[in-house]
């Protein structure tokens, strides 16, 4: 058993990883985290008698056979009882066309809908096609991420290369465009809207075409019991493993000296000191704010300066007495109406519906949550100058939200028992998120290129974990298990895993 400890800064999905990973491997480790409990943005909530998830949409890989798997077997949440397949990718509906497109998983009947849909774009629909069925069958979730870029060879590169030689045509090219771009040319833009909202219209369409395949072959999931239960088991998993994590302590500064980090100072004063330091929150408050805006170095601000923020979102989640049976869980509604936000309109909204599982309301009610991207300015400004009308802005957009679902569901306002909102601004309060920023870097073709280190220049015995530094759900659980690898790696020890 090793005597050197490590200190880890926040208890979200990297933080519990890490937390995980770095007792399988001795080390004595304390979790510090500036809510009151675990998750970060991987958020749960009751609200009366309705649990609120703000968090996890789906997971991938949660069949036996992947990597992905794997990982969760290591980590305590590997559990069938956790995962409910997915059936359907998901529904686009046009309320003011009364329009709507239902994705399939299985991706010829999806081809076929979507020819018949519009003949005149069939060539592009068949090259979607024919990339999605190249990447299916295949393990992709984790691909390539196994070690930190830090501890990744060039001839590790290589290898990975080789092994994806024949799906590498379909990660450059064209296929490295943002998905807007790459359906710039349809002649039916209905359609095109639909296949941009995929995922993102900014995220590369190599990306959608991976999480189609993911989807097609069975391996995305959601959560039955919510991103808390699972949050829990993890959480379990790292205190069963003896790890220590302290619930409402806020670190004020990471301790340094001589260029190596040596330990945090918490807000009330209070300073603990470790061997290694590994920060799972927000980057940019590690940097500016943790560290006084040293050892940012070039690469780093140069993507501050360049790369653009994922956005962040406004959420209304309702508890409806309606049951929404046979609806799609996913649901991309095209309003009416827009939503007037500041100077910005919002012409479609996400809508989630929680009728998977029993977990999320009581019998033959429901939550039904409307989310969209929205500016951080806007609310943020808001906030501070004047909290009334922040307060009457959200109930504005509360009242408008329900008129639209109201043409999809005559008679479901009297029926809403409750209405929670969260904006940009509840999400930094809770997690520290800079600008309210879910994932950090937003998931465009430039970011993707541009791979974030999980060390900082000149500062020794501090990493980092986290959505700055890989996104998605299992980029970040991967995030803090390789921070945990870097530190065996300075300590020349091989790396362990353990599963339960």
């Amino acid at each position: 058993m090793s005597s050197k400890k490590v200190i880890i800064i926040g208890a979200g999905l990297a933080g519990l990883s890490a937390g995980c990973y770095s007792r399988m491997n001795g080390y004595a480790t304390r979790i510090y985290e500036h809510h009151s409990k675990p998750g970060g943005v991987a958020a749960c909530w009751r609200r009366g008698e309705y649990l609120i998830d703000g968090g996890i949409h789906f997971m991938m890989g949660s069949q036996n056979g992947t990597d992905l798997y794997n990982i969760y077997r290591q980590l305590g949440v590997a559990d069938p009882a956790n995962f409910v397949p997915m059936k359907s990718y998901g529904s686009f509906i046009d309320i003011e066309g009364s329009r709507q497109l239902d994705i399939p998983l299985n991706i010829s009947e999806l081809a076929l809908d979507l020819k018949m849909l519009s003949p005149a774009d069939a060539p592009l629909i068949e090259d979607l096609a024919t990339a999605v069925t190249a990447f299916s069958g295949k393990d992709l979730a984790i691909y390539g991420q196994m070690n930190p870029p830090e501890l990744t060879s060039g001839l590790d590169k290589l290898t990975d290369m080789w092994k994806m030689r024949k799906l590498f045509k379909y990660m450059s090219g064209k296929y490295a465009k943002s998905m807007q771009d790459y359906t710039a040319g349809m002649q039916n833009r209905w359609l095109a809207e639909c296949l941009n909202n995929l995922f993102t219209p900014q995220c590369p369409v190599w990306f959608v075409i991976m999480l189609l395949a993911i989807a097609a072959d069975g391996q995305m999931s959601y959560l039955a019991k919510g991103c808390k239960d699972f949050v829990r088991q993890i959480e379990k998993r790292y205190k069963d493993l003896n790890g220590e994590v302290t619930y409402s302590s806020t670190v004020e500064k990471i301790l340094v000296r001589d260029d190596c980090a040596f330990g945090v100072k918490l807000a009330d004063g209070t300073e603990d000191y470790a061997d290694y330091v590994i920060s799972a929150g927000d980057i940019h408050n590690t940097v500016f704010h943790l560290l006084d805006g040293k050892y940012i170095g070039k690469k780093l601000q140069n993507k501050f300066d360049t790369c653009e923020l994922s956005r962040p979102y406004f959420v209304a989640s309702f508890g409806v007495k309606w049951t929404f049976e046979n609806e799609s869980v996913f649901n991309t509604l095209i309003l009416k109406q827009p939503l007037q936000i500041g100077n910005r309109e919002i012409r479609q909204i996400f809508v989630r519906i929680f009728n998977y599982s029993n977990h999320f309301a009581p019998k033959d009610k429901s939550v039904i949550q409307a989310e969209f991207e929205t500016e951080w300015d806007y609310w943020d400004n808001l906030r501070q100058t004047d909290p009334n009308k922040y307060a009457a802005e959200k109930e504005r957009l509360v009242s408008e939200i329900l008129v639209n679902l109201e043409i999809l569901y005559p008679g479901i306002s009297p029926l809403v028992e409750i209405a929670d909102v969260a904006t940009p601004c509840t999400l930094n309060r809770y997690t520290l998120n800079h600008q309210g920023a879910p994932e950090g870097w937003g998931l465009t073709s430039q970011n993707f290129k541009e791979e974030t280190r999980r060390s900082l220049e000149g500062l020794s015995n501090l990493y980092l974990a986290g959505h700055w530094v890989s996104g998605g759900v299992p980029g970040v659980i991967l995030s803090g298990r390789q921070a945990i690898q870097l530190v065996c790696a300075k300590e020349k020890k091989p790396f362990f895993t353990r599963t339960t």
